[in-house]
């Protein structure tokens, strides 16, 4: 046997053996780094201090309002937190979630600010049960999209208002378009500015209610 082939598997025993020490270190190391926990983000509150509730007298005669759920756009109906890369691009933030569906999140905090607007009514949402609204509100939010290059939350609202029992007539309707802007280029900020959004739509949403005749 030459020099040269021992010497060639002597190298070639050491390549080998160096790398499996690398790959050992590399697995130890994947092992003892914990996974991220993941992020649960939450839309902040559309409205920090409740009124105080009204007198049973006042709310038994006040009218009575139906609010039905916000409907969003169906890309964003999910756990994960989305935006809008370009026109026909969304991407999730990383290890990002919604702490509840988006949807739910939304149509409460609208309902919230909508009360809030409307102190001379009382509320219910979706289900009225045996109670008689005299009014019903629908708000369709599509688009609802966070555009990060524009740090813009862009919207289409379209508003509508209708008697509240029997065969629903519609009584008004509007459309109304927003740019809110993100203060930060981050999941957080998107939240909060999604929810100045739903405060926007809440006022215009109120306005219309004010004015619908039944």
């Amino acid at each position: 046997m030459s020099n040269r082939s021992t010497r060639s598997r002597r190298a070639g025993a050491a390549l080998l053996r160096a790398a499996a020490a690398a790959f050992a270190l590399a697995a130890l190391a994947a092992c003892s780094s914990p996974t991220p926990a993941p992020v649960l983000l939450s839309l902040p509150p559309a409205v920090v201090d409740a009124p105080a509730a009204a007198p049973q007298t006042a709310a038994a005669s006040a009218p009575l309002l139906a609010i039905h759920r916000v409907a969003l756009p169906e890309y964003i109906v999910a756990r994960r937190v989305r935006y809008r890369a370009d026109p026909s691009t969304l991407v999730e933030w990383p290890n990002t979630y919604w702490a509840e569906r988006i949807e739910v999140g939304v149509s409460r905090e609208f309902a919230s600010a909508l009360r809030q607007q409307l102190p001379g009514w009382s509320t219910c949402e979706n289900n009225c049960g045996e109670s008689q609204p005299l009014l019903a509100v629908q708000v369709d939010l599509v688009p609802m999209d966070f555009v990060r290059s524009a740090k813009l939350i862009q919207s289409r609202a379209r508003i509508s208002v209708m008697t509240g029992h029997g065969a629903a007539r519609m009584l008004a309707s509007a459309e109304r378009d927003y740019d809110v802007p993100v203060g930060a280029d981050t999941a957080q900020a998107q939240a909060e500015a999604i929810t100045v959004l739903i405060r926007k739509v809440a006022a215009d949403a109120a306005a219309l209610v004010k004015t619908a005749q039944p």
